[in-house]
């Protein structure tokens, strides 16, 4: 169940116990009252059944002429109730009206069987005590002891009544002799007064009983409904935390601050102004509620608002009913919103002010206390996510820069190292001249350092443009099984040279990945020419392609050479670092890698482990996001 669905539910149990409204408490009064009054006629039938048998005598004929009643009426009352339901759930007066029409059909019923079984001797009057109980938990308390009046007025006429002729005695026989109640009219009298105790005790008790609860599950509600409150609090606190920890751009959690805001203190604006740099004004950066125009055109400067001012000091200020004092210079913006009160938290970064979290309500007098430290809270958090989103726009901004830097450089020396490695062709070829032992030696050695400075600048380029391909877009769907085949051309020679054992597995239902070829082809080849070049002969290299457990695919790329030892693999994917033992068995090599394998699986929004053991071998596992449907 959604926050909002349960504080309609709290809302409405609310009103259902007020006394001022209809409770329903087993559903809709009249629904269920007249589903329980489709069994008084054969119980009336059976009853009679039953005295007859017991011994006892009475009016047989009118007695069941009004359980005939009870079902026509009852039947008439469930067509109108059919008919006019939807009218009786919206107006009270009109449920009241049809209510008062029952209780007169019942009561009338009442008197009736009362009459007809021996009057104030009958064993039914007991009947009337439900009646009064139900209109205690149904009704307000005066309606209740009105139900009590009515049963007491109502016995207490029949009594003299039939004392003074006016109407016929029905009394009661059993076995042929007759139960002659009037004939003792003390005993009359006392039965009339204690019945009469019993019916006002039970009106009494009922009602404050009732009244009681009442007031339980009032106060249940309002700290239900306080709870609920809280906890959506909470949830929307923990959502601006999610985003501070995940969205890199601070517009982009401003806007989700402000949404969350909105909806969780059901207020009609929420808006974030940050200082402008001279610190002379304020600029509106992010609301909720205001349409973009009134955004972008809005600016305060601090020398016309005494509140924004007093907010910049410090200050956490609430104001209850907005009018056109000075201190709301933007007096008819506001009242062009429907705005009425609201409430305004500094964003405090250390001893810094950096801006204004405000909340607006069209309702005056709207915030209270908690919500001013809520709003609190809930500023602290938009300043550390803006210093945090300004210090990943600023540390990206200088990895941007060092890209830029890296392709300069590097792309002014891999012109001339070409050129050097194209003379030294020449040379090594003798086309200038035959060459001494010696010589060639010292130019193989050459040759090889060139080559190993033209790996690294061509690694160097590639991870420079890392980032730019990233922000390029340009991923399409790659299918593993291709993925594995493009590996074992590119491997399988040099493998079978180093006599290692290459291995390629695509496990059945492995999905297709979605990723720039370019770069996923690198990521991978990284992995297989790393695992092939440090493994003694005689071992493996195992390629498995997989359905991933966190969804998309997996990559394991797994083998049983050197290990890297474990204090080192911590800094394995830093640009430049190799292992010690990776240097001591081969020389060459520039450390770049695993940092262009990690570059690659963070642009594609993956996940990367490695394990190793030293001397055991290494498995490396990649989980990539698998592609669209749709793609």
């Amino acid at each position: 169940m959604s926050e909002r669905s349960a504080r309609r539910r709290m809302r409405r149990l609310s009103q259902e116990l007020s006394a001022a409204n209809l409770p329903r408490v087993w559903g809709r009064r009249s629904f269920w009252q007249i589903r329980l009054r489709w069994w008084v006629p054969p119980l009336i039938v059976g009853a009679v059944l039953t005295g007859r048998l017991a011994g006892y005598g009475f009016a047989i004929g009118p007695v069941l002429a009004v359980a005939l009643g009870i079902l026509g009426y009852n039947l008439l009352l469930a067509l109108g109730v059919r008919r006019l339901g939807a009218d009786l759930e919206r107006q009270n007066a009109r449920d009241r009206g049809w209510a008062i029409v029952e209780v007169a059909l019942d009561y009338a019923a009442m008197f009736l069987l009362v009459y007809f079984t021996g009057g104030i001797a009958s064993p039914l009057v007991f009947f009337f005590l439900f009646h009064i109980i139900f209109a205690a938990i149904q009704f307000t308390a005066a309606t209740a002891y009105a139900f009590a009046g009515l049963c007491l007025l109502g016995l207490w006429l029949l009594a003299l009544l039939q004392l003074s002729g006016h109407l016929p005695n029905h009394p009661l026989s059993f076995r042929g002799e007759r139960l002659e109640i009037l004939a003792y009219p003390g005993h009359l009298l006392a039965l009339l007064v204690f019945f009469s105790a019993t019916v006002v005790t039970t009106a009494m008790l009922t009602t404050r009983l009732v009244a009681r609860l009442r007031r339980r599950v009032g106060e249940l509600t309002e700290a239900s409904q306080q709870v609920l409150a809280l906890n959506g609090r909470l949830h929307s606190l923990t959502a601006m935390l999610r985003a501070i920890g995940s969205e890199r751009q601070a517009q982009s959690v401003l806007d989700l601050v402000c949404r969350e805001l909105t909806a969780v203190m059901e207020v009609r604006v929420v808006a974030i102004k940050l200082l402008d740099p001279d610190g002379r004004s304020l600029r509106f950066v992010a609301a909720s509620g205001l349409s973009q125009d009134s955004r972008e055109r809005q600016s305060v400067p601090l020398a016309d608002s005494p509140l924004n001012r007093r907010v910049i000091a410090g200050e956490t200020l609430i104001e209850g009913d907005i009018d056109a004092e000075a201190a709301f210079q933007n007096f008819a913006e506001l009242r062009a919103h429907g705005i009425r009160s609201l409430a305004f938290a500094p964003l405090r970064v250390g001893p810094r002010v950096i801006g204004v979290l405000g909340a607006y309500c069209d309702r005056p007098q709207r915030f209270t206390k908690d919500d001013t430290a809520f709003l609190r809270l809930a500023a602290e958090l938009v300043a550390v996510a803006l210093e945090n989103a300004r210090a990943h726009e600023a540390a990206e901004a200088l990895l941007a820069e060092r890209a830029r830097f890296l392709l300069r450089v590097t792309h002014n020396m891999r012109s001339p190292v070409a050129a050097a490695l194209s003379l030294l062709a020449v040379v090594r070829e003798g086309i200038l001249g035959a060459l001494s032992p010696r010589q060639e030696e010292f130019l193989q050695r050459i040759d090889l350092r060139l080559r190993n400075l033209n790996q690294t600048i061509g690694e160097l380029l590639t991870l420079a443009r890392g980032r730019e391909r990233a922000a390029a877009g340009g991923e399409r769907r790659l299918e593993p099984a291709r993925l594995g085949e493009h590996l074992r051309e590119v491997f399988a020679e040099r493998a079978a040279a180093r006599a290692l054992e290459l291995t390629f597995a695509v496990e059945p239902g492995s999905p297709d990945l979605w990723g720039h070829e370019e770069a996923i082809g690198q990521l991978l080849e990284n992995l297989v020419s790393n695992a092939i070049k440090y493994t003694p002969a005689g071992g493996f290299v195992r390629v498995r392609f997989q359905p991933s457990p966190i969804g998309g695919l997996r990559i394991e790329v797994r083998d049983n050479g050197i290990g890297i030892p474990s204090p080192e693999q911590a800094k394995l994917f830093s640009e430049f670092f190799r292992a010690s033992n990776a240097k001591q068995l081969a020389e060459e090599g520039t450390g770049l890698g695993l940092a262009l394998v990690k570059q690659a699986v963070e642009a594609h929004g993956g996940r990367l482990h490695l394990a190793s053991e030293e001397g055991v071998g290494t498995t490396v596992v990649v989980d990539l996001p698998a592609a669209p449907e749709s793609a």
